[in-house]
């Protein structure tokens, strides 16, 4: 879609549009539900939407669900970076999953399959940002339809090991902040660490050429051991070959040497007299294959890394809560020691506000922080940092609408860039 006068109209409209102008439903307000969603929930969750879409066409029965969820948003990169503009990002995700022990009778056993149309724009490419300030936006091809996930999964013994094999969106089950943090009452979980917009929140930057995320999904098997409620060891191992350039969210699994493999244990606790929930993650991985920078001028066999990730509810809105609202925080740190991944050291932080303003019990708000240390045999400049801020507003029913600004201070893609400014204007659709 061209940048011009039509798309200025539109984004006029939409970031014209805060969170004063947004109803609040009146049964809202006394609601105990979760408050805020996922800046992406297709990026951060296996099954998505709300089955709104099955019960429509009425084929939720005995276990089948079928939902989804749209993702649409415009960019205009006020000033700096290399193509000062807008750009329009637009994401479709449906989904239909079965659960197999109430369909068929098969113990623990479940399936899903996610179908993807997407269309988007360079976002990130025109802001000179490395790490991107969209994580919507990845690698090319940009406009494609995608079988996005094809999965089976099984529980056994218990439920103490878990087992799902098939086309698989990695990033969900190793290194993700934004995972629910668990609480002996579900009513106070922390639903959503962060609304954050941007990539590294989704993948860490030291994972980028590697580690299987939305929308570059790839074949292979995950198990988890959970010996109790708050301790769980995960190990995956997945089609690699996307260390060498392939995209493989659009093709089938290659047995070629390329392979990605990854573990992590997390435990979850509260804290303190009001049970404030927290979670912590440890975990490492490694590819193989002949690994080479674009030019050809440096190659590795293999590469390895690893990665933390944890946050924690820091303060309640209310004496004696009832959900989350109130204010939690997030770190991330990951490190590899490659010679042709992008980045080699990345720490982020943030810090989310939910349920805090006057009758909007459901908006959130927040703030982050991405800095990346560059490959030095890729990129000129050491380093870069993104900061971001968001509101994310509750429309209607589960449908929210978010605000962001971005700051690239020193966007690392091209030498000398300018300083970028974005203002991101999105709404996030489940069904």
């Amino acid at each position: 879609m061209p940048k011009g006068s039509i798309a200025s109209v539109i984004a006029t409209v939409l970031l014209g549009c805060g969170p004063a102008c947004l109803p609040a439903n009146a049964e809202d307000a006394g609601a105990s539900e979760e408050i805020g969603i996922s800046s992406n929930p297709a990026a951060t969750k296996a099954v998505t939407g709300t089955a709104w879409l099955g019960e429509q066409l009425g084929i939720n029965k005995r276990g089948v669900r079928l939902g989804g969820v749209w993702v649409g948003g415009v960019n205009d990169l006020v000033t700096g970076g290399v193509d000062p503009g807008f750009t329009f990002n637009s994401s479709l995700v449906v989904d239909l999953s079965v659960d197999l022990e109430r369909f068929a009778g098969l113990k623990g056993s479940s399936i899903g399959v996610d179908f993807l149309q997407l269309n988007v724009q360079p976002t990130n490419s025109d802001a000179g940002s490395v790490l991107g300030y969209i994580g919507l936006v990845g690698s090319e091809p940009y406009n494609r339809s995608e079988l996005l996930e094809l999965w089976w999964r099984q529980e056994l013994f218990d439920k103490q090991l878990i087992v799902r094999v098939g086309k698989m969106n990695a990033a969900i089950d190793f290194q993700d902040v934004v995972r629910p943090v668990a609480h002996p009452d579900v009513e106070r979980r922390i639903s959503v660490v962060t609304s954050l917009l941007y990539g590294p929140i989704f993948a860490l930057a030291t994972l980028y050429d590697v580690l299987p995320s939305f929308y570059d999904t790839a074949f292979g098997i995950t198990s988890t051991w959970i010996p109790s409620e708050r301790y769980y060891v995960s190990y995956g191992v997945f089609d690699g070959n996307k260390a060498r350039g392939v995209p493989v969210g659009l093709r089938g699994p290659e047995f070629n040497g390329y392979y990605f493999h990854i573990a992590e244990a997390g435990t979850d606790w509260t804290l303190g007299p009001e049970q404030k929930p927290g979670f912590l993650a440890v975990g490492g991985w490694r590819q193989t294959g002949k690994l080479a920078t674009d030019d050809g001028l440096i190659e590795e066999d293999g590469a390895e890394g690893a990665y933390l990730v944890a946050s924690q509810h820091l303060w309640y809105r209310d004496p004696q809560p009832i959900n989350d609202a109130g204010v939690s925080g997030y770190l991330q740190f990951g490190w590899n020691g490659s010679e042709t991944q992008l980045s080699n050291y990345y720490t982020g932080a943030g810090l989310t506000g939910r349920g805090l303003v006057p009758r909007r019990p459901k908006d959130s708000f927040g703030v982050g922080m991405a800095l990346g240390w560059l490959n030095p045999n890729l990129f000129e400049q050491n380093m870069e940092l993104v900061l971001q801020s968001y509101y994310q507003a509750h429309v209607t029913g589960a449908i929210y609408t978010e605000t962001a600004v971005s700051y690239i201070p020193n966007p690392a893609a091209e030498r000398g860039l300018d300083a970028s400014l974005a203002l991101t204007q999105q709404l996030i659709v489940p069904f």
